[in-house]
């Protein structure tokens, strides 16, 4: 009986046991972008509240495919095609402090805020959008975000 119970046994972990090779990319497309936006290249919203940046770029092969059953990553890059290259991947939300001067008293001026850039996608456009939490460029009319770089990553 224990010889029985035992190839029983045997016989369900034989027929129990998976595949476990690596998933094959050998049937999935992917397309990778690189995009960079010019500090000129990034367009103000101008709306009555909540301001922001877009960068908004045409990407052909976003198409219905990619839309529907697909998947849409994106990076922001510092020092790309360098050994110091990195990256990170949206949406991006860094807090930040920035020294302004020192007051009429010789105190230090500090703010803080959070940066952020994120983004949305449709049919064969994708848009970049940048805020910064305190909305001081709706002040600072002058501002315009840094150069940044981005990878586009198109799944299929």
């Amino acid at each position: 009986m224990k010889k029985v119970l035992l190839l029983l046994c045997l016989t369900a972990v034989f027929f129990s046991c998976k595949n476990n090779e690596p998933y094959s990319l050998e049937y999935t497309h992917r397309k990778v972008i690189r995009l960079q936006v010019d500090p000129n290249e990034w367009q103000y919203s101008n709306i009555d509240n909540n301001n922001y940046f877009i960068a908004p770029f045409k990407i052909e092969n976003l198409d219905y495919n990619v839309y529907q059953n697909g998947t849409v990553q994106v990076y922001r890059e510092w020092n790309p095609d360098t050994q110091n290259a990195a990256q990170m991947q949206l949406p991006f939300i860094r807090l930040k402090e920035e020294y302004l001067g020192d007051d009429e008293n010789g105190e230090q001026i500090w703010v803080n805020y959070t940066e952020s850039v994120d983004f949305e996608y449709g049919y064969q456009y994708l848009n970049l959008v940048y805020t910064v939490s305190d909305f001081n460029y709706e002040i600072d009319t002058k501002f315009v975000p840094e150069q940044m770089y981005f990878r586009v990553v198109l799944m299929w």
